[in-house]
C-alpha cells in the first residue's frame, strides 16, 4: 500500500508540475492592470491565433500576448520539428490548458479568453486555437528553409517581368490610341465647314483624359495583382496576399453590386430625362413660332420671347431634376445630403444681391424699356445697348468704352430711349431737337425758315417726319426757339446734332442774324456774327462748292 501512495504521489506532482512552470512565468511582476482589461488579438506569422480577454495572475492580455510572441520567436529550428501538445489544469481559478511546442510553453488558453457571445464549448476554442499554432509554425519552418525562399523568389521576379511587359503594351496602346484620336481630330478639322461651337476639341480632351485615366487604373490593377501574388510565395506573407485578394474581389463585389442596384434608378431617371427633352422641345416651338409671328400668345412679345423661354427651360428642367432626383443613385447618401446642405447655405448667404439683380432684369425685359441696339441714356451714361444679361445691361458709349450697368441701377434710373418714339407727328424713333436765343429784333418767321434749312443740311434726316420748330419762351431780352428733326439711324445721333449745330450757325451768319447765346443783358452796337468772307479763315480750308 505504502508503495501504491508513492507512485500516486509522484503522478500528482507530474500533472501539476506544468501549472507549476506556468504560474510563475504568468505571475511575473507586471504594472497593476485595470479588472478589465481590453481584449488583444495575439497573431503569429501574420497569422490569427487568438484574442485574448482574461488577466491571469495580474498579467494583461497585451502582456500575455507580448510574452507568447517572445516565446515564438525564440524557438529554435529543432523546437520547430517538435510536435504541439496541450496540458489541462486550472490558474488563478480558470480551467485551461496550456499549448507547447514540444517541451516549450508558448501559451495558456483559459476559459476568461472566450467571446461571451460565442455558445461553443472551451474545448472547441482551444482546438482551433492549436490549429492556428500549428500552421504559424509550420509557416516559419518553410520561411526558413531556403529552397521555398529561392522558389518564392524566382515566382515573383518573373512576374514582375510579365508586369513590366504588360505596362510596356499598355503605354504602346495609350499612344497607338493617342495618334488614332489624333489622327482623326485633324480629318475633322479638316473636313469641317459648318459655323458655330465645334466641340472637336472638348470630345478630344474628354477622351485623352478618359484614355489616361483607363491606363493608370490598369497600371494600378496589375500592380496590386503582382503583389498579391508575391505575398502569397512567402509562408511569413502568405496571409497579407490572401487579404489583399478577399479586399480586391470585395470591393469588385461591391462596385458591382452597386452598379446593378442602381440600373433600376439610372433607367428611370433616363426616363424622366427623355420626357422633359420632349416637353423642352415642345415648350422651344412655341416661342420659336410666336417669335416668327405665326402664333400669338396673350401677354406675349416678339422682344420677350427669348428671356420667357431661357425662364420656361429652366422651369422644365428643375421640374425634371426634382422628379429624378431621388433616383439618382447615392442621392440619399450623407456625402450627398451634406452637399447639398453646404450649396444651400451658400446660395442662402450669397445669392440676396444675385436675386435682386435676376428680378430687376426680369422688370427689363418685361417692361421692354430697351432692346440691343437701341441708342439710350440711363442716368449719366449714354450708348447703344450691346447686349442684356441676366444680372447686368452693357452699353457702349461713343468714345467705345464699354459701360456694364447692375440691373437694379438701371431700374432705379430713368431710362432714356433715343430709339422709340410715340406717335406723335408720325415719327418711327425719338426726334432730336437744338434751341437757340434770338433777340425780338428778328422776325420769327425768318428765324423759324433758317432752322428748317439748317435741319435739311443733316444726313439722314427721316423723310417721314417734317422738322417743325417751337417757341420756347419769350424772355426779357431774347425768344428761345427750338427745333426738332427726326433721322434714320438713332445712333447717329451725336454726328446728327454737330452737323445741324454747324449749319445753324452758317445758316444765320449768312443772313446777319445775331444768335443771343450766350444769354446778353444788354444789346450790343452791331450784330455779333461772322461775315461770310471769314467763315474760312486760317486754319480752316476752303469747301469744294465754294
Amino acid at each position: 500500500m505504502t508503495m501504491v501512495f508513492l507512485l500516486m504521489r509522484r503522478l500528482a506532482a507530474l500533472a501539476m508540475l506544468p501549472w507549476l512552470v506556468i504560474g510563475p512565468v504568468l505571475a511575473a511582476p507586471e504594472p497593476a492592470a485595470e479588472a478589465e482589461a481590453a481584449p488583444v488579438e495575439l497573431r503569429l506569422m501574420n497569422r490569427p491565433i487568438l484574442v485574448l480577454r482574461a488577466t491571469l495572475a495580474g498579467v494583461t492580455p497585451e502582456a500575455r500576448a507580448r510574452r507568447a510572441r517572445d516565446r515564438f520567436e525564440a524557438l529554435t529550428p529543432s523546437d520547430l520539428r517538435q510536435p504541439i501538445r496541450t496540458s489541462a489544469g486550472e490558474l488563478a481559478g480558470q480551467h485551461g490548458e496550456a499549448i507547447y511546442v514540444g517541451e516549450r510553453l508558448l501559451m495558456a488558453v483559459v476559459e476568461g479568453d472566450r467571446d461571451p457571445e460565442d455558445k461553443a464549448p472551451l474545448e472547441a476554442l482551444i482546438r482551433q486555437t492549436v490549429d492556428s499554432v500549428g500552421q504559424a509554425v509550420a509557416a516559419r519552418r518553410q520561411q526558413q528553409h531556403w529552397p521555398t525562399l529561392v522558389r518564392g523568389a524566382l515566382r515573383a521576379g518573373g512576374t514582375l517581368a510579365v508586369v513590366v511587359l504588360l505596362g510596356w503594351a499598355l503605354t504602346k496602346t495609350r499612344r497607338l490610341l493617342r495618334r488614332v484620336v489624333d489622327a482623326s481630330l485633324q480629318r475633322h478639322l479638316k473636313a469641317r465647314t459648318a459655323d458655330g461651337f465645334d466641340w472637336t476639341a472638348a470630345l478630344y480632351q474628354l477622351t485623352d483624359r478618359i484614355v489616361r485615366i483607363v491606363a493608370v487604373a490598369l497600371f494600378a490593377l496589375v500592380a496590386f495583382v503582382w503583389l498579391e501574388f508575391a505575398l502569397l510565395q512567402f509562408p511569413l506573407t502568405h496571409p497579407l496576399g490572401e487579404r489583399m485578394g478577399a479586399y480586391l474581389w470585395r470591393l469588385l463585389e461591391e462596385v458591382g453590386a452597386a452598379m446593378v442596384g442602381a440600373l433600376p434608378g439610372l433607367l428611370v431617371v433616363a426616363i424622366i430625362v427623355f420626357i422633359t427633352r420632349g416637353v423642352q422641345a415642345v415648350v422651344s416651338s412655341v416661342f420659336a413660332a410666336t417669335e416668327r409671328g405665326n402664333l400669338t400668345v396673350p401677354g406675349l412679345h416678339p422682344e420677350t420671347v427669348p428671356a420667357t423661354r431661357r425662364l420656361a427651360t429652366v422651369l422644365v428642367w428643375a421640374l425634371g431634376f426634382t422628379f429624378a432626383y431621388p433616383y439618382i443613385p447615392g442621392s440619399q447618401s450623407d456625402v450627398f445630403k451634406g452637399v447639398s446642405v453646404l450649396l444651400g447655405f451658400m446660395l442662402t448667404l450669397g445669392s440676396a444681391n444675385v436675386v435682386n439683380q435676376l428680378m430687376s432684369g426680369m422688370v427689363l425685359v418685361y417692361a421692354r424699356a430697351l432692346r440691343v441696339g437701341d441708342m439710350v441714356s440711363i442716368g449719366d451714361t449714354v450708348g447703344w445697348v450691346e447686349s442684356l444679361g441676366p444680372l447686368s445691361v452693357r452699353l457702349v458709349n461713343l468714345r467705345q468704352e464699354q459701360i456694364t450697368l447692375p440691373n437694379a441701377v438701371v431700374v432705379g434710373s430713368a431710362v432714356h430711349n433715343y430709339s422709340r418714339s410715340g406717335d406723335i407727328n408720325g415719327g418711327s424713333a425719338a426726334l432730336l431737337s437744338s434751341a437757340v436765343t434770338i433777340g425780338y429784333d428778328t422776325p420769327w418767321r425768318q428765324v423759324h425758315a433758317m432752322l428748317l434749312n439748317a435741319a435739311r443740311e443733316v444726313p439722314g434726316l427721316d423723310q417721314g417726319t417734317a422738322p417743325f420748330v417751337l417757341q420756347r419762351g419769350l424772355s426779357d431780352f431774347y425768344v428761345e426757339y427750338e427745333l426738332f428733326f427726326a433721322i434714320e439711324d438713332p445712333r447717329r445721333r451725336f454726328f446728327a446734332l454737330s452737323t445741324l449745330h454747324a449749319a445753324i450757325q452758317d445758316e444765320f451768319n449768312r443772313h446777319n442774324v445775331q444768335i443771343m447765346s450766350p444769354h446778353f443783358v444788354l444789346q450790343p452796337k452791331d450784330p455779333v456774327l461772322v461775315p461770310t468772307e471769314q467763315w474760312h479763315a486760317p486754319p480752316a480750308q476752303q469747301r469744294s462748292d465754294g
